[in-house]
């Protein structure tokens, strides 16, 4: 583990190390008007995002200042509801807005990456076009969004991320519910998900014949057995699997890991409900791998998901980070995909414990050195995020600004925690004042 006296090992200081912050459309900036979040806030199932954390009109000092930090890149979300708010009119003024934001980021030195969708969609697209489920929007809608987008901002673009996490958004929106639609229809649910990676490989198809590299974002959180009785929740997915739980734990690594590893790693898609397709053409998909694991997870009989373990110290979302299961993850990915470059893209904390922040990013980056160390090829880390905004719904948990996951508070403040990161990426001290 680095601790506050050691620098950051020459491997995380090397020139390709991607230091990075992300953060979604509606954290940053707030809600889109045309978004399918804004219906939600207008009829009071959420609590407003208003400007989110201030990023659109503050953008050039942001920029500036996360630069300062020593951070080299940063993943911004290019917001579709703000593109295209109403079906096939596009907005010049938001089209000028985006372009002026990821110009002031390679003005301030840093790579920008472009994210097309981070948890919104177009109210239009996802409710009366049918969204991912219907191939027809898939093929139709999406598809000139990319091309679009690509022709429009590939000049400014570092890297493409299609989507962030998108078996996980559509679990959240279609069976968990507490993101739009918020449905809770398991058999629906199986469509959207399908849908949901396909897009995202066909974005991959459509954004590799440009020159810049396409990142695919997954979640990828370990999953284990709530046992009944002892409180540990150490049951490991596929051992006695005579147990419901232990049964859950297995079927959801399938869908949230498998479909996609096995898709990217064999030319097999293969999803636990439907008969394994090939599919060659998906081997070897992407140009880096992008794995988000900022906590584990337990699921009991039913397949409600819960912290790991049970009686761990929560976040905000309700979310147990542990960064040794990030350690796990990296290993069992690049045991999956060996010699593939992986990124881990998006990692934070929900607190306002800064303290706690800064303990676990210790842990963070001393999990991605050991890694590096035993021959892993991880090129960067995001940190997710740079300033305080608007936070999505967890597990039974309300969104607002309740649970900040910034390196700097909404005033501008630096943390602590930052201040402490950026001293491991520079090797120098970040400054005291921000002024």
């Amino acid at each position: 583990m680095l601790t506050r006296e050691t620098s950051t090992p020459s491997e995380l200081r090397a020139q390709d190390f991607r230091w990075g912050v992300t953060d979604s459309s509606l954290s940053a900036e707030g809600v889109a008007p045309a978004a399918d979040w804004s219906r939600w806030e207008d009829e009071g199932r959420v609590s407003a995002s208003g400007a989110g954390a201030g990023f659109a009109s503050d953008h050039v000092d942001d920029l500036r200042l996360a630069a300062s930090l020593g951070f080299t890149d940063i993943r911004i979300t290019i917001e579709w509801a703000r593109l295209e708010p109403r079906p096939g009119i596009i907005d010049g003024g938001a089209l000028e807005q985006a372009r002026s934001i990821l110009s002031s980021a390679i003005d301030a030195g840093m790579r920008p990456w472009i994210t097309l969708v981070n948890g919104t969609l177009p109210g239009w697209f996802a409710d009366d076009e049918g969204g991912f489920a219907e191939t027809s929007s898939r093929s139709s809608w999406w598809a000139r969004h990319v091309d679009r987008t690509a022709e429009a901002l590939e000049d400014l673009a570092a890297g493409w991320v299609p989507i962030e996490d998108p078996i996980g958004s559509a679990v959240r929106g279609h069976l968990l519910g507490v993101r739009p639609p918020g449905r809770t229809n398991p058999e629906k649910a199986r469509i959207v998900l399908e849908g949901a990676l396909e897009a995202t490989f066909d974005a991959w198809r459509l954004l590799q014949s440009g020159n810049a590299p396409v990142m695919g974002v997954f979640a990828t959180p370990s999953i284990f057995a709530a046992l009944p009785g002892d409180g540990s929740g150490h049951g490991e997915p596929g051992s006695n699997s005579d147990n419901p739980a232990r049964e859950q734990a297995l079927h959801w690594k399938r869908v949230l890991w498998d479909t996609w590893l096995r898709a990217v790693a064999d030319g097999e898609l293969a999803w636990p409900w439907r008969t394994p397709t090939d599919r060659p053409e998906l081997a070897g998909a992407f140009d880096l791998i992008g794995l988000v694991g900022d906590h584990p997870v337990t699921v009991d009989a039913s397949g409600t998901p819960g912290p790991y373990p049970p009686t761990a110290r929560v976040d905000a979302t309700g979310a147990a980070p542990l960064p040794e299961e990030l350690g796990a993850v990296l290993r069992q990915v690049h045991h999956r995909l060996n010699g593939r470059n992986l990124v881990v893209a998006g990692w934070g904390v929900s607190t306002t414990d800064d303290e706690w922040r800064e303990e676990m990013l210790r842990d963070v980056i001393g999990q991605i050195q050991s890694a590096i160390d035993d021959g892993i090829p991880i090129v960067g880390l995001f940190h997710d995020s740079l300033i305080d905004g608007y936070a999505t719904a967890g597990w039974g948990t309300a969104p607002g600004f309740a649970g900040p996951r910034g390196l700097i508070a909404r005033d501008r403040r630096l943390k602590d925690s930052g201040r402490w990161l950026s001293q491991q990426i520079t090797g120098r001290p970040a400054p005291l004042s921000l002024s």
